[in-house]
């Protein structure tokens, strides 16, 4: 069996176990190529551990993208996380000269109802262009009514949040899963493949607050999918993973702050996966 290729294009954190820290260890753990195009480095992640730098490196993008032409890369998958304005723009340009059977994108832009700091209505606009493009779709819920020019509110029925998701498919044609859902003592995925079958998936919510989870849950989505599982199955296979890496930093007693403990998440995702 051919090894499946992924291009992972997101942010790069010197301290913090977020974004393209997770994605690449995950997707080459578990047997893939990965092909990573960071779009910043940061000397940590913005989430509680002070002033960072960052530094953007779209302006590399252009020349490192024309080389992987050269080189006749043919990517099985497509995951682009966390981007920046300039970045997204650059992939705006790009994506349609690319060919690959999987386009997952988690248009990580904004929760609780707000955008994150230095994003603004140009990066939704720019979002919703690339939304076009993917074949698979990630957002949370202020994340998808941003796509769709909704209001944000909150949404606390798993109807309310499967009629989001249909309205997403209808919108981009795409397959759609909505993250993060709380629902009771749960966090659910709610979503609905290319097809339009539906899907609701929920596992126990672990107390407190972990960044990365998303960026997992991501990456791990891509990986189930490139390697052969439908999307109710990599669903499911993703969920699992953020559980895994939650419970492992829960039982070493890690500060949170820092990001996710991968330790066991891969060997237990092996034995799932083809």
């Amino acid at each position: 069996m051919n090894t499946k290729s992924l291009i992972i294009s997101q942010d790069l954190c010197g301290v913090g176990q977020v974004s393209m820290g997770v994605a690449l260890p995950l997707a080459a753990g578990l047997g893939l190529t990965p092909h990573v195009l960071p779009t910043a480095l940061l000397s940590s992640h913005t989430g509680g551990l002070g002033a960072n730098t960052y530094l953007d490196l779209s302006s590399e993008m252009p020349g490192i993208l024309t080389h992987w032409q050269r080189l006749q890369l043919q990517p099985d998958g497509i995951y682009l996380g966390y981007l920046g304005q300039n970045a997204a723009l650059q992939w705006q340009r790009w994506l349609p000269k690319l060919s690959a059977p999987l386009v997952l994108i988690d248009p990580v832009m904004a929760d609780d109802g707000k955008l994150y700091k230095g994003f603004d209505a140009a990066y939704v606009e720019t979002l919703q262009q690339l939304a076009y493009r993917a074949t698979v779709l990630t957002p949370n819920i202020t994340e998808a009514q941003l796509l769709l020019d909704e209001p944000l509110v909150a949404l606390t029925e798993p109807s309310a949040v499967m009629a989001l998701a249909k309205r997403l498919h209808a919108q981009f044609h795409n397959a759609v899963l909505i993250t993060g859902v709380p629902f009771h003592k749960q966090i659910a995925v709610v979503g609905m493949d290319a097809s339009g079958e539906t899907l609701a998936l929920a596992q126990p919510k672990e107390p407190g607050h972990y960044f990365g989870t998303g960026d997992l849950f991501a990456a791990a989505l891509a990986t189930g999918l490139l390697k052969g599982q439908r999307l109710r199955q990599a669903a499911a296979t993703a969920m699992v993973a953020a559980r895994l890496a939650i419970k492992a930093t829960l039982a070493a007693d890690a500060d949170p702050k820092y990001g996710l403990n991968l330790a066991g998440v891969i060997p237990a995702l092996s034995k799932q996966l083809p």
